[in-house]
Order: structure tokens, then C-alpha cells, then sequence
């Protein structure tokens, strides 16, 4: 629990949270009183905004008040008994979706917990092959050359299969395509998505080949596992048009903080087709000023790209600067409350921004502006290898999709080059 100094410092901070007397008299009559008041007080010096302070305050109190947790040993499976209890009959039945319903809940009982010295954190279920997957996520970044990210992206779709495949085989020699098929079986009847399946088959296939070079396993499971097809066509590539873009990114209110920031990452997003993690990389140093230049590392190929900063790019860069807060962190984006650190869902708060807007007629994510800046260059007449060098794309096959979802704009490209070349 709390220390007594820390208990102290808590004092009184229910009375500055809530105003209304029947909030006031419930939150002061609820049980641990003096432990909620340390612990939300710890979290207004940390720097949490004030209506983040009172949400997570009237959720403790609801979980004293149902007397949860009130032993040592608190697990997550506790806390998931609490949430059923605390939904009722809109529970969900699927855990995944559970938790998504009750993350909010979830991650309260956890800080909670925590603070009362009392959160015993689920062991992770047990993972066997630790030395063959460390050999090859080593392999991944020192003979392939991919990036700790992919690394880790890789690894994660691998260590399910891996933790799924322990407590029925020890050994590696004698997986056979049968479990493989059993796993992805299991995963298709638990609801998993398409592309989630997509991804394990492929981290599956790469590790087996992996395998077989080094002797583990002799079964041509690498060529023999497959991949469900992704099947481009049956989704079609959506963004927003471009005119209400311009018209989105025109209207925003360049006096509020908030609108500031989305127009600048919402500008990097458009013009240069930049990824979410890629703008959250941005240092102050990737702007140099004096050359009109703009350095972007790449976070898939992990190469580095310089482009001409655009006027009305470096205009919403140099606007945002004005108002940034002044700490020790490089990176652009910074939160816009305390304590000040690099922004990294980017996508959530441009989202919220838009939301706030209502220009568009469904909530777009950051990334469709990508495929929005991808489509005008289509538009335009750049050609697909064009586009993927801009995109920062390995080749060629990775834009194709924007041919498949604008063919009206892929046939104006090619009645211009017609009509040139007959007038020639």
C-alpha cells in the first residue's frame, strides 16, 4: 500500500476533483478512503490530465465499494471475473472481444492494484524451442537484414505457434505438417482474422526453413505450409478524396494546440505518404531548414529518403514548433499535456481531431492518407514504380493495389499517353 507521506500529499484531492455534493459525499463515504486519495494524488502529480484522474477515481471507487480485490495475489484472472461481473449481461462471450469492451477497466484494476502492492502478474503460458528462436530471430536481423521491428513482429507471430506447439512435442524433428494444419484449425475457430492467420503461416513457413537449413527438421514443411490468399480484390482500397483533404486540412483552427499538430502530421501523411511510425520518428534535426530538405528514415526498409520540404509543409512544421513544448526530447511530436514525451499514437489523436471536424462520412485512420497521397500521384500520371519509390515501397508489387482500386483514374493516365503520342 500507499506510504504515509504519500497518503498525506493525497489529502483533500477528492474535494478538488468532484464539485456536485452527491458525487463528493459518495466518493468520501466509500471504503479506503485515505489509499484512493493517495493514489489519486499520485496520479495528478504525475502529470494525468484532470478528467483521466476523475474517470479512474469513480471506477476504484466502484471496485471498493463491490469489495474486489481486497486480497494479496490479485491475477488477471480476477480481474476478468470482475469485469463479467461489472458488464452483466452485456459481457461479451469471446474473450478477445472482452477485453477490448473492458480495457479501460482492466488497465484501472491493474494501476490499482499496483499501487495497493497487491497485483500478481500472470506468469506468460510456457514457451519451449527458446534456443532455436533466438538463433533465428538472430538469423533475421544479422543474415536478412531486417529491422528490430520486423524482428519483433516476426517473433510474436512465432511464439504462438510455438507456445501452442510445446506441450505437444518436444522436438522439433518431429513436427509434421499435420500439426501445422491443427494450429491453424484451432486459430480459424477461435474467430482469428484473415490476415492474422496470414501472418503466422508466414512467420511458420520462414522459421521452418530456417529449421531445415540448420537440421532441426527434414519434413519440407517450408514448402509445404500455405498462407491463405489475401485476395486484394474482394476489398477494395478506400481513402478520402483528395479535394476534402485540402478542404479538411484548410478548415482546421490553427489558434487550438491540438488542431496545430493534426495539421502538421495530417500534411506529412498527404504530401509525402509517410507512416504512422515513420512520423513518430521525426527529429527536429530530420528538417533542415536552410536547404528545404526532409530526411525521413524508413521503417520498413530501413533506408533513409530526402525530399524537398514543401512550403506549406514547412508553414504547418514551423507553426507547430512555435507551440511546442521546450524539454530535453528530439522527436517533433510531443504530447500536448504533461508530462511532455514523444507522441506515439499520432493515428489516435489526428483521429479524435477529424472526429471533432465531421468533414468526412466515416472515421478515417492516418494511414488512409497515405493511400490517398498514393492515388493522387496516380492520378496525376506517375507511374506504379514511381509511386513505390515514393512510398519507400521495396518493389513494385506492393503498389499494385492502388491500379486495382482507381481503374477510372489508371485509364485517364492511359488516354493521356494515347492522345501524345497520336499528336506526335
Amino acid at each position: 500500500m500507499g506510504s504515509g507521506r504519500s497518503m498525506s500529499k493525497g489529502e483533500g484531492v477528492i474535494e478538488k476533483l468532484f464539485v456536485h455534493k452527491d458525487a463528493l459525499t459518495r466518493h468520501l463515504a466509500a471504503p479506503m478512503l485515505p489509499e484512493r486519495q493517495a493514489y489519486l494524488g499520485e496520479l495528478l502529480a504525475a502529470g494525468y490530465k484532470r478528467q483521466f484522474v476523475k474517470d479512474r477515481a469513480s471506477t476504484v471507487c466502484h471496485i471498493v465499494n463491490r469489495g474486489w480485490f481486497v486480497r494479496d495475489n490479485v491475477t488477471d484472472e480476477d480481474i476478468l471475473v470482475a469485469l463479467i461481473e461489472w458488464l452483466g449481461e452485456n459481457a461479451p462471450e469471446d474473450l478477445k472481444t472482452l477485453k477490448h469492451h473492458g480495457k479501460s477497466f482492466i488497465a484501472a484494476a491493474r494501476h490499482w492494484t499496483r499501487h495497493l502492492n497487491t497485483y500478481h502478474r500472470t506468469p506468460p503460458s510456457e514457451l519451449g524451442f527458446e534456443r532455436e528462436l533466438r538463433e533465428f530471430t538472430g538469423w533475421l536481423h544479422n543474415n536478412v537484414g531486417f529491422l528490430d521491428s520486423s524482428v519483433d513482429s516476426w517473433a510474436a507471430e512465432l511464439k504462438v505457434f510455438l507456445v501452442w506447439l510445446t506441450p505437444k512435442c518436444t522436438d522439433l524433428s518431429r513436427v509434421t505438417l499435420a500439426d501445422i494444419d491443427a494450429f491453424i484449425s484451432e486459430r480459424r475457430s477461435e474467430g482469428r482474422s484473415r490476415q492474422t492467420i496470414i501472418g503466422n503461416c508466414q512467420a511458420i513457413r520462414t522459421f521452418f526453413r530456417y529449421a531445415e537449413e540448420r537440421g532441426w527438421n527434414h519434413h519440407n514443411l517450408s514448402r509445404t505450409v500455405r498462407a491463405p490468399s489475401q485476395r486484394v480484390t474482394e476489398c477494395p482500397l478506400r481513402c478520402p478524396p483528395w479535394r476534402q483533404i485540402r478542404r479538411t486540412l484548410a478548415a482546421l483552427d490553427t489558434s487550438r494546440p491540438s488542431h496545430v499538430r493534426a495539421r502538421a502530421i495530417l500534411f506529412l501523411a498527404s504530401v509525402y505518404g509517410l507512416r504512422r511510425s515513420e512520423i513518430s520518428k521525426l527529429t527536429l534535426e530530420d528538417f533542415d531548414w536552410q536547404n528545404e530538405i526532409l530526411t525521413v528514415r524508413r521503417s520498413k526498409r530501413g533506408r533513409t529518403q530526402q525530399f524537398p520540404l514543401v512550403f506549406e509543409v514547412g508553414e504547418a512544421i514551423i507553426r507547430y514548433l512555435r507551440l511546442r513544448p521546450k524539454c530535453q526530447f528530439r522527436e517533433v511530436f510531443l504530447t500536448l499535456h504533461t508530462p511532455f514525451r514523444p507522441a506515439k499514437n499520432v493515428s489516435g489523436a489526428v483521429r479524435k481531431v477529424l472526429h471533432a471536424q465531421n468533414t468526412f462520412d466515416r472515421p478515417w485512420g492516418l494511414h488512409a492518407f497515405r493511400h490517398a497521397c498514393a492515388t493522387e500521384l496516380l492520378r496525376k500520371g506517375t507511374p506504379l514504380r514511381g509511386i513505390a519509390d515514393f512510398l519507400g515501397h521495396r518493389d513494385i508489387q506492393s503498389v499494385s493495389i492502388y491500379a486495382h482500386s482507381d481503374l477510372r483514374a489508371l485509364r485517364e493516365v492511359a488516354n493521356l499517353d494515347l492522345e501524345r503520342f497520336l499528336c506526335d
